[in-house]
């Protein structure tokens, strides 16, 4: 049993690196390739589709040798098909270390993956509220269940075959992901100030409270401004669908 296992780990390590390890005595090479070959494509169909911006930036041969490079050295704690973007994104962010690599790959990848896991992830579905300015203001707002506030060093958005920075900006990008009742992923970009009042709002701050909060240190003024920025924020993202209702005691 020891050695037979012993065989099967050979031959699982060819299929993943055969050009580092040899393939075991007793197999056919010309079939082995066969399944080397599946392997790869099978890799290669689920994460193209995931990742089209990484793949374009990249370009097919680097591309290419990203793929074998994550095949060889990742180890899959996944077994489900769908879940292989997700590992794909585990390896860029904690295990590769490529230093030709684009310094912002990691991030743009979990951008690209967020929409796959946004467009997946389970939730019922929603029913937006008819809300006045006023319950926007006053109460404790409800998000769609499907969002997620999202950080990056690189303006992971703006990134693309023809814009590639060198040197990230010296502010944060925020981006606010979302399912909306369509059933459509968006992705708005926050201001440092917008995002921070969303963060307040995810905790059960009232708008209102939360502004308050975040204009402590304001003139009667600036916090009287902050308040109408705020509302117009709150209008935007109720229309654009990241805000469906209000809490009910």
């Amino acid at each position: 049993m020891m050695a037979f296992q012993d065989l099967q780990r050979q031959f699982l390590a060819h299929l993943r690196n055969p050009e580092q390890q040899p393939l075991p005595k007793g197999f056919d090479q010309q079939g082995t390739e066969i399944y080397v070959d599946l392997l790869y494509n099978k890799f290669n169909d689920s994460l193209t589709t995931c990742f089209p911006v990484t793949y374009a930036i990249l370009g097919e041969t680097a591309w290419q040798q990203l793929l074998k490079d994550f095949i060889a050295e990742h180890r899959c704690l996944s077994p489900y098909y769908r879940q292989i973007p997700d590992e794909f994104v585990q390896y860029l962010q904690n295990e590769r270390q490529v230093t030709d690599d684009p310094p912002f790959l990691p991030e743009l990848a979990h951008f690209e993956w967020i929409e796959l896991a946004l467009s997946i992830a389970e939730a019922e579905p929603v029913v937006t509220e008819i809300l006045s300015d006023e319950q926007l203001m006053e109460a404790v707002l409800v998000f769609t269940p499907v969002i997620k506030l999202l950080h990056y060093v690189w303006p992971v958005q703006q990134i693309n075959p023809a814009y590639q920075p060198d040197e990230p900006p010296s502010v944060t990008t925020h981006i606010l992901g979302f399912r909306d009742a369509a059933e459509q992923v968006q992705f708005i970009a926050l201001n440092t100030a917008t995002a921070s009042l969303v963060l307040h709002l995810q905790n059960q701050y009232t708008a209102k409270q939360a502004l308050q909060e975040l204009g402590k240190d304001f003139t009667p003024a600036e916090l009287s401004n902050l308040m109408l920025f705020g509302k117009d924020i709150l209008a935007d993202l109720y229309r654009q669908g990241a805000i469906i209702g209000i809490q009910v005691n």
